[in-house]
């Protein structure tokens, strides 16, 4: 068996760049989908600036569109390009292309891989009707229009008008698919709203569709003409009773649809409810024909009980007097549709909806409801105040009802008023410590502390000796909850939390995120942070400026805005809330708001307010902005010495800061307490509030102190480094191979090309970084200087190594064991030894990669004098001696 790669194989090597770059790529759009998201609330002229700001941010560049496609993965389903650059048929080409199609299948796959002009299909359907295969792929596409859905449908064919339910399945063509940035979390699945004019081609027809697309007929207000018009009420039955929890609502539509059909024409005829109850289900026609034959006699009808269902719809006085007269068992076949194993995902919610009927119409509780209760609740623990009426009529329901009420106020004072109230207790404290039950606490706390809860008392208690769980709960829904508390319920859910009360609901927006507020987007996702400030504002805690002012890490209110949908109750209310925000931050900072926003966002840890609080260091970021859009103010006024300007000196004192503190960052650095070193903490934090101003700094000091703009990217690597953002180093380079270009600085653009190239490796864009670094060592050889020359080359070498380039990469690092010994670099060439080794082992010559490995270990063993990454050179000189004993083995033993 050959040796492994020394870097991997090539697929690996290429599949983990693919993960990196993605897994960049997608936290970078989040983060810039999230501002974008909230310019977009701004008045249009500060929209545009903010537009163009956000453009030219880092984030942008880092957010670059990733193709999968190039690097093998499925092109129809992950392709992230915009549709005008994609390949596939388009116009009367594509119109040609769908009549040749075999299958809808291969239909759906050839529309998703094209850019569908709609008028263009519409005319070629009108001048020639499409057949019924390629149809049947049009109106799957929810995009489709609705003109052209309606000619699709005329003629009448039943296959091609079943397709429409389709679009349940979010076929809405690339241009509208989500991107592979956004490709880890789970699309929502909408049932798709037919519009009227559908509506009254389908309806004629309504007898003869599959169950998805009746289904979809059976919108909220649509259902009762949908029933009114079927002649088969036993198939619109069927794809109810089929559906599961996405189609709840559609369910419920048909059921109220037909118990008002039902209560217009029987009022209150308790024998022909009764008689409707038993024949419903089974009735094979129209629900007028069964209606208008309630007193023929059918055989075998008496055999049926009557169905719940159908029960429920009865007014008040008829579903009291019926349910009565039934007996647990006649109950039991009454609901059997509701509580049998074959109706397990849809019934327990119909059936706790069924049991909040049965109370608000005064029907005596009984076991059965109890049971069926208690299954509902197993799948569905949110429905609670609707069964706590059967509260004692169950052993399973009431344990399970006690603990659910731990987490939900509401049940728990209905549950503590079904019980008599104790006497007020002599020591409140105590006696709330000796209650395991969070039902029994609620009693105590009512009855000894109706109004004043004793906080001094408790906290004092709870130092002592932790009080226990469901007493916490119960605490946290009284006023001024103290955060002491409320960090003692370990592992509970925010939204939980926040459900408790008004200073509950603060502490649980103020600890969103668990982690560091860099894996925001990874480790909180969005319904977290929705579910939680959702329930704030349904319930009504807590107004939307006081969540805006609490929930931390700022993201979180960003991101939770970011994903309410057009149709989402009071969402223009948020958005006028965040709006404001906003535009009077904007307003106050003026030019460089976004720009600085956005470096402050990923790693901000403070709310949004905080976050968009002015800062010793944003009148340099706006003055910096103006300047840098307006060039002809950067020239040195006349009067005044060369370098004395007040920019100049601004950029001055920058760089004095800039370089003060990168100095921290170097392996180097003499720092007396390690990488943990107060000082160099300190160096971080400044430069993570410099930094911001890197990409402004550089445009302004381009034209005015070139040399800055030049060692920029040599300055502030290290930092980057540290913190994840390399891809802000590549505009930098850019920038100073530019500027060193026009000012003839052949060191300063030799250095930039080589801290592109650089960039561009640790990026893993391993191509674009071989230019780089070939550009550089040509402009370190012209101007001398074998110290940059040795480092690029190894820099070099390295990359085409990566590339399996190994011909090339054998001659780069040959050439440059002599510069490093010109340089005087023993250790880096230590490192070219490696390197070489693994090139001409590649080659498969092995003897000569046997003599390059030795001198790597000669080399690295003997330069361990701390004047160096101590821990890169054992990384390396381990690597060489493994892959000498590897080559040097004896393969007979």
């Amino acid at each position: 068996m050959g040796a492994p790669a020394p870097y991997g194989s090539r697929a690996g090597s290429a599949a983990r760049g693919d993960r990196a770059r993605t897994a960049a790529a997608r936290a970078a759009a989040s983060w810039l989908g999230m501002l974008q998201w909230a310019a977009g609330l701004l008045p249009a002229p500060e929209r545009a600036r903010a537009v163009a700001e956000l453009d030219a941010t880092g984030l942008s560049v880092a957010a670059a569109p990733f193709h999968p496609v190039e690097y093998g993965m499925n092109a129809v389903l992950h392709d992230t390009r915009p549709v005008d650059e994609r390949p596939g048929p388009t116009g009367r080409e594509l119109a040609a292309a769908l009549r040749s199609v075999e299958t809808a299948e291969d239909g759906d796959r050839l529309l998703d891989a094209a850019h569908v002009d709609w008028d263009v299909l519409a005319a070629a359907h009108a001048r020639d009707p499409f057949p019924s295969v390629p149809s049947r792929a049009l109106i799957a596409r929810g995009d489709c229009p609705d003109p052209f859905t309606v000619a699709l449908l005329t003629p009448w064919r039943v296959e091609v008008a079943n397709r429409i339910a389709a679009r349940q399945k979010n076929r809405t063509g690339p241009a509208e698919r989500r991107s592979a940035y956004r490709a880890h979390t789970a699309p929502l699945v909408r049932c798709h709203d037919l519009s009227d004019d559908i509506r009254k081609v389908l309806l004629p027809h309504v007898s003869h569709l599959r169950t998805p697309l009746l289904r979809l007929l059976l919108a909220s207000g649509k259902a009762r003409e949908v029933v009114r018009a079927t002649a088969r009420l036993d198939r619109l039955l069927a794809a109810v009773d089929h559906g599961d929890y996405g189609h709840l609502p559609r369910i419920q539509a048909f059921w109220d649809a037909v118990g008002a059909e039902l209560r217009d024409t029987l009022g209150e005829d308790r024998t022909a409810w009764t008689a409707v109850a038993r024949r419903l289900t089974r009735h094979k026609g129209r629900l007028r024909e069964l209606l208008d034959t309630l007193g023929d006699p059918v055989p075998g009808s008496r055999k049926h009980g009557p169905d719940l269902r159908v029960l429920i719809q009865a007014p008040p006085s008829v579903l009291t007097a019926i349910v009565a007269d039934l007996d647990d068992a006649a109950l039991e076949r009454a609901a059997e549709r509701y509580v049998g194993d074959d109706r397990v995902r849809t019934a327990d919610g119909l059936l706790v909806t069924a049991l909040a009927q049965l109370e608000r119409v005064g029907v005596a509780p009984r076991r059965p409801f109890a049971r069926w209760a208690h299954r509902a609740l197993a799948h569905r623990p949110g429905e609670l105040a609707e069964v706590a009426w059967l509260y004692g009529r169950s052993p399973d329901l009431d344990d399970s009802l006690i603990r659910l009420a731990r987490l939900r106020p509401d049940l728990r004072r209905r549950l503590a008023a079904a019980h008599a109230q104790p006497p007020p207790a002599v020591d409140p404290v105590a006696e709330l410590r000796a209650q395991h039950d969070a039902v029994r606490a609620q009693l105590v706390l009512d009855s000894s502390c109706p109004d004043d809860t004793p906080w001094p008392q408790l906290l004092e208690a709870h130092a002592a000796e932790p009080l226990p769980e469901p007493v916490l709960w119960v605490l946290a829904s009284r006023p001024g909850f103290p955060a002491a508390l409320a960090r003692a319920l370990p592992g509970a859910r925010t939204e939980d939390l926040a459900a408790q009360g008004a200073d509950a609901a603060r502490h649980a927006l103020a600890h969103l995120a668990g982690r560091s507020p860099g894996d925001v987007l990874d480790h909180l996702h969005a319904s977290t942070a929705g579910s939680t400030i959702h329930s704030i504002r349904a319930r009504g805690t807590l107004d939307d400026r006081t969540v805006l002012d609490t929930a931390r890490p700022a993201a979180v209110p960003l991101l939770y805005g970011r994903g309410l949908l057009p149709g989402d109750r009071n969402r223009d209310a948020w958005n006028s809330a965040c709006a404001e925000l906003f535009t009077d931050a904007a307003r106050r900072f003026g030019p460089g708001f976004w720009h600085c926003l956005a470096h402050r966002l990923p790693t901000f840890e403070g709310t949004l307010p905080e976050l968009l609080a002015p800062r010793p260091g944003d009148a340099l970021a706006s003055r910096l902005h103006r300047l840098a859009e307006n060039p002809n103010r950067l020239a040195e006024n006349p009067g005044e010495p060369a370098g004395t300007s007040p920019v100049h000196a601004l950029l001055e004192r920058y760089e004095e800061r800039i370089r003060a503190a990168t100095a921290l960052l170097h392996p180097d650095a003499d720092l007396p307490d390690g990488h943990g070193s107060p000082d160099r903490e300190a160096a971080l934090r400044l430069l993570d509030a410099e930094g911001e101003n890197l990409p402004l700094v550089a445009r302004v000091a381009s034209t005015v102190r070139p040399g800055l703009a030049i060692a920029l990217p040599r300055l502030v690597a290290p930092y980057l480094r540290e913190r994840g953002r390399i891809a802000e180093l590549v505009p930098l380079a850019e920038s100073a191979r530019r500027t060193a270009a026009r000012v003839a600085d052949r060191r300063g653009e030799a250095d930039a090309e080589a801290a592109l190239g650089r960039a561009l490796f640790l990026l893993g864009r391993y191509e674009e970084g071989v230019p780089a670094g070939e550009r550089a060592l040509a402009l370190f050889h012209d101007i001398g200087d074998p110290h940059g020359a040795a480092r690029t080359s190894r820099d070099l070498g390295r990359v085409l190594l990566f590339l399996h380039r190994f011909p090339e990469a054998a001659t780069v690092l040959e050439r440059s064991r002599p510069l490093c010994r010109e340089a005087g670099l023993p250790l880096l060439e230590g490192n070219v030894c490696l390197l070489l080794g693994h090139a001409l082992r590649h080659l498969g010559r092995t003897a000569e990669a046997a003599t390059a490995y030795r001198d790597a270990v000669a080399l690295l063993d003997g330069n361990g004098d701390g004047s160096g990454d101590e821990s890169g050179r054992e990384r390396a000189l381990d690597a060489a001696k493994r892959e000498l004993d590897r080559l040097t083995a004896d393969p007979t033993r």
